[in-house]
C-alpha cells in the first residue's frame, strides 16, 4: 500500500471516527429530546384527567349533599368510604312513600267521613220536609240536633285530616328542589368537563387551568342562557355534540 493509500485510509478513519460521534450525540440529544416530551406530555395528560376527576368528584359531592338534604338530613364535608349509596338513596324514596302513605290515609279518613254525611243529608232531608208540612216532632228536633252535632265534630275532622298538607307540601317542596338542583349539578358538569375534554383536543397544550376555567365559564353562559336568547335547544344540542346527549 502506497503512502497515499494510507494517508486516505487514515483520513477516513477519522471521518467516519467523528461522524458516528457526531451521530451517537444528535441520536442521545434527539432521543432525550423526545423522552422528555413524551414525560412532560404524559404528566400534562395526567395532571388534565386528574383536573376532570376532581370536578366528577366535587359535582358528585353536591349531588349526594341535595339527596340527603331532601330526606332532612344535615349537609356534609366529605364523601367518605362507609357511605353507603343504596341506603341513602332508599331513604329519600321513603320520603315519598311516607307522603303517599299520609295522603292516602286522609283520603281514606275523609271519605268515611263524607259517606256517613251524605247518609245523614237523607234524615236531615225528611226533618225538613217536616218543617215544611208543620210536622216536625221533638224526636225530629232532637235528631237534627245530633245531627248538626255531627256535622261540626266531622268537619274538624275533615280538617285535621288535610293538616297533612302541611308537612308533605314541605317533604314534596324540599325533593322538588332537590331534584333540580340535582339535574343542574349533573348538566354543569357534563357540560364543563365535555367542553374541557373538547377543548383539550383541539389546544393540547394549553394550560389546564385556563382549559378548566374557559369551560367552566362556557358551561355557565350555556346553562343560564345568555342575552343572545340560547335556550333549552341550545344546550341539548352542544351535551350531543360532545356525546352526552
Amino acid at each position: 500500500m502506497t503512502s497515499n493509500d494510507e494517508l486516505v485510509k487514515e483520513l477516513m478513519d477519522k471521518v467516519a471516527d467523528q461522524l458516528v460521534d457526531s451521530l451517537k450525540e444528535s441520536i442521545s440529544a434527539s432521543v432525550e429530546k423526545e423522552i422528555a416530551r413524551h414525560l412532560s406530555k404524559a404528566l400534562l395528560e395526567g395532571e388534565f384527567y386528574r383536573r376532570v376527576n376532581d370536578d366528577l368528584q366535587s359535582g358528585l359531592k353536591q349531588i349526594y349533599q341535595e339527596v340527603k338534604a331532601a330526606r332532612g338530613g344535615t349537609e356534609i364535608k366529605s364523601i367518605t368510604a362507609d357511605i353507603d349509596p343504596e341506603e341513602l338513596f332508599s331513604e329519600t324514596s321513603d320520603q315519598l312513600d311516607a307522603v303517599l302513605r299520609t295522603t292516602e290515609k286522609a283520603a281514606v279518613e275523609i271519605i268515611d267521613i263524607v259517606e256517613k254525611l251524605q247518609d245523614l243529608q237523607g234524615s236531615v232531608a225528611t226533618i225538613v220536609k217536616g218543617f215544611e208540612s208543620g210536622g216536625v216532632t221533638r224526636e225530629d228536633r232532637e235528631k237534627l240536633k245530633e245531627i248538626n252535632n255531627t256535622l261540626g265534630m266531622d268537619l274538624s275532622n275533615i280538617m285535621i285530616s288535610l293538616s297533612f298538607q302541611d308537612l308533605t307540601g314541605q317533604r314534596i317542596k324540599r325533593i322538588i328542589n332537590s331534584i333540580r338542583q340535582i339535574e343542574q349539578i349533573v348538566r354543569e358538569v357534563m357540560l364543563s368537563t365535555g367542553l374541557m375534554i373538547r377543548q383539550r383536543e383541539v389546544e393540547p397544550e394549553k394550560d389546564i387551568d385556563s382549559l378548566s376555567q374557559e369551560a367552566k365559564t362556557q358551561a355557565t353562559s350555556k346553562l343560564q342562557g345568555p342575552s343572545e336568547g340560547a335556550n333549552q335547544g341550545d344546550v341539548d344540542d352542544l351535551l350531543a355534540s360532545l356525546g352526552l346527549d
